[in-house]
């Protein structure tokens, strides 16, 4: 029971990450830059994969039903319907593939292994749903939504590997001492 209440409570900790993180942008040329993904890296990172899932889904029903919980404050069904869409769809791919490796080791480099595959998986669901509902082949799709996003996915795959090491190493201090 203390282990459900302690990930309940975590995930909670995470969704309210992820919605701050979502609203924090980083203006670049060419594609603004959000935080989401970073907090999305770092729930499946920490979080059981269950939890991760739960706390993924909860994130999309709130923003789906109106909520301004996406990027820039916006909300509702019509943001699956734009070119973020697929991004968002995929942060459920993300959590799936770094949940499923981090639940058999936790070391930095099976952690750098597990997000970047997470990452560019989530990058590749969203250049999908380029394709899909812009009026683009697969390379346009691919080099307008997979290729500017690589070097900063890379940098921030970096940081959650920092921060989920960091949390590791504190978690275990503190279940040893109880």
């Amino acid at each position: 029971m203390k282990n459900k209440l302690y990930y309940i409570s975590l995930a909670s900790i995470m969704l309210a990450l992820l919605i701050v993180c979502s609203q924090l942008t980083i203006p670049l040329p060419m594609i603004p830059l959000t935080l989401q993904t970073l907090a999305v890296g770092l729930l499946a990172s920490i979080l059981p994969l269950r939890y991760s899932l739960q706390t993924i889904l909860v994130y999309l029903l709130l923003g789906f039903i109106g909520l301004p919980v996406f990027a820039n404050f916006k909300g509702g069904l019509g943001v699956l319907f734009s070119n973020t869409g697929g991004y968002l769809l995929g942060f459920l791919v993300y959590v799936m593939i770094v949940g499923s490796m981090v639940a058999k080791k936790q070391t930095f480099n099976w952690l750098l292994l597990a997000n970047s595959l997470g990452a560019l998986m989530q990058l590749l669901c969203g250049s999908l749903w380029l394709l899909v509902i812009s009026d683009i082949n697969l390379e346009n799709a691919l080099l307008i939504g997979t290729v500017p996003f690589l070097l900063p996915g890379a940098i921030k795959v970096i940081l959650v590997c920092i921060c989920a090491q960091i949390y590791y190493r504190e978690f275990t201090k503190r279940s040893a001492k109880i």
